[in-house]
């Protein structure tokens, strides 16, 4: 149930003030490595209803944007977001005070991360969506397609309000709305295997 917790606890430390100067975040700001996706046997859970009955409406592209979201979401998810936790209750921690040294830089590196992974997930993200006709409602026909669509949103919507320099609490129901949908994810089992 708490996984993230001994991350969350270890993840401040990482954004603690040394002793010395900051570095100028143009120096280096860390960043998650880039994932690139990779050939694998993973298929789609047909079985639950109703995307049995809608697995006619399931292209190739499909399979390779919910596969390849699946890769990322097994390989980086978690510590994705053990840094946008230990980053929220950092800058909380600080009374949302942005001037403090080594809040600015961690937010960055935060922010970087999760402008990254977006990037990554906003193509398949969208790939996962279709358009029902004739009220043009959208829709995934695969199991968990309209979870990897919210979470990559809410990492855009995290990242802009900590660019934006808004404070923890402001974060935290896109925060709390991408553990939702990580959740649903992990429970759902849709990645096993990806």
């Amino acid at each position: 149930m708490f996984r993230w917790l001994p991350a969350l606890l270890v993840v401040p430390v990482l954004f603690a003030p040394a002793g010395h100067a900051q570095p100028d975040v143009d120096d280096a700001v860390p960043t998650m490595p880039v994932f690139a996706p990779y050939p694998s046997q993973w298929a789609p859970d047909y079985t639950v209803f109703p995307y049995n009955l809608w697995q006619n409406r399931v292209t190739p592209e499909m399979l390779a944007a919910e596969r390849e979201a699946c890769q990322w979401f097994n390989a980086q998810y978690d510590q994705l977001m053990a840094q946008v936790y230990g980053f929220q209750q950092f800058l909380g921690d600080h009374d949302d005070d942005w001037t403090v040294p080594g809040v600015r830089q961690a937010g960055n590196v935060v922010a970087a991360n999760l402008d990254q992974s977006a990037a990554f997930l906003d193509p398949r993200a969208h790939t996962l969506f279709i358009v029902n006709y004739p009220d043009q409602s959208e829709y995934s026909p695969l199991f968990h397609g309209d979870s990897i669509y919210r979470l990559w949103y809410q990492f855009t919507q995290i990242s802009d309000k900590i660019t934006r320099r808004l404070p923890a609490g402001q974060i935290n129901a896109n925060v709390a709305t991408a553990n939702v949908y990580g959740r649903a994810i992990r429970d759902s089992g849709v990645c096993t295997g990806a």
